[in-house]
């Protein structure tokens, strides 16, 4: 191809005029996300759009192209880049912020926090994380692929009796498909109580929670925080019963999504078990108060979608979280009037000191 166009300069060069030649030394590339495989399996629904972020070799900052489709097309030269795509765009993220955006090795989003002023008044708490699914790679682009992709138009003008101008146009696109992993864990708190009937609400938080992930490592941040677990508009307390006697015992379930547990945590052997507390405030029914707080830091495990407890060999392996705690001999609740006993026994609960921590051990 140099000779030949080494020949049409030679031609070329016959007449006064300035050759003017357009050399595209780009590849043009079309990235394609599959979100329903992972995405649309955890979530149900698909994200809005994404953000296609691509570093080359030399770049300090990425190129980046947002849009509200499954594919962006890039034109890039030769080069090894390595491409981050996430759901959706920053402003989309209500209630978490990115951190150190143009760096590759250092992106990272991170929960934003606020605090209440009920029962756990001041507690710094972090928000709940919104749905959002990230897709790695590292591709490289050839200058044989630049050959390929482009084909070489020289235009002669039959008028002018000369060269008219020499360019390339793409020809060929490469396509790069990627499938995106959604970051967000599930956590399923499962308390069994006695005399769930006494339960007017249930108020708890946990600590020792991940406060964010590092994209470009799909792993999450070593820093933690607290998660509040109190009914809201989406989610509730339940308690499912086990029977219908006086002294029947429940379960008293909650599941919010979260970042999971920090880096280097996933492990139960790698945890301490004051690395979590979870925190319960009941209310009972005669509007008395049951307060208190347990190391859970080696009951927390990551589990299959079957409830099975995952092995942790992959990514994959990190979508769900089991807290399964024996709260029936610990927290003692009498009948109250309202509690369904039949019984009528108004019972008074005194005000419970600060007890401290106790070790639970799971079912």
């Amino acid at each position: 191809m140099a000779i030949a166009l080494f020949g049409v300069l030679v031609i070329a060069s016959c007449d006064r005029r300035p050759l003017e030649v357009m050399l595209d030394e780009k590849v043009k590339v079309n990235v394609k996300i599959n979100w329903k495989v992972n995405f649309v399996e955890i979530y149900g629904n698909m994200p809005n759009g994404m953000t296609v972020m691509v570093w080359g070799s030399s770049d300090a900052v990425p190129k980046i192209q947002s849009t509200n489709s499954d594919n962006v097309t890039l034109y890039l030269q030769p080069d090894t880049y390595r491409l981050v795509i996430y759901s959706d765009t920053p402003e989309d993220y209500a209630y978490q912020s990115f951190f150190d955006y143009y760096s590759y090795d250092k992106l990272a989003m991170r929960s934003k926090h606020f605090k209440t002023k009920a029962w756990d008044d001041g507690v710094d708490y972090m928000f709940y994380p919104d749905e959002i699914g990230v897709a790695l790679d590292t591709f490289l682009i050839t200058r044989d692929m630049v050959e390929k992709d482009t084909t070489l138009f020289v235009y002669y003008d039959d008028y002018k009796d000369h060269m008219e101008d020499i360019y390339r146009e793409h020809t060929y696109t490469y396509e790069i498909p990627e499938v995106a992993w959604p970051m967000t864990v599930n956590l399923e708190v499962k308390a069994k109580i006695k005399r769930r009937q006494s339960i007017k609400t249930i108020e708890a938080n946990i600590s020792g929670m991940a406060d964010g992930f590092y994209l470009s490592q799909i792993h999450r941040t070593k820093e933690s925080g607290m998660l509040r677990l109190t009914n809201d508009n989406t989610y509730q307390w339940s308690i499912e019963p086990m029977g219908e006697e006086i002294d029947s015992m429940g379960y008293a379930k909650f599941t919010i999504p979260s970042f999971g547990l920090p880096y280097g945590k996933e492990l139960v052997s790698l945890r301490d078990s004051t690395d979590n507390v979870l925190s319960f405030y009941i209310t009972l029914k005669d509007g008395s108060v049951v307060q208190c707080s347990y190391n859970v830091g080696k009951d927390i495990k990551y589990v299959t979608p079957e409830g099975r407890e995952a092995e942790i060999r992959y990514r994959q392996d990190l979508r769900n979280l089991s807290l399964e705690i024996d709260l029936s001999d610990v927290i003692i609740l009498p009948p109250v009037p309202g509690g369904d006993t039949g019984t009528g026994f108004d019972a008074k609960v005194d005000e419970w000191e600060d007890g401290g921590t106790i070790e639970m051990g799971g079912f």
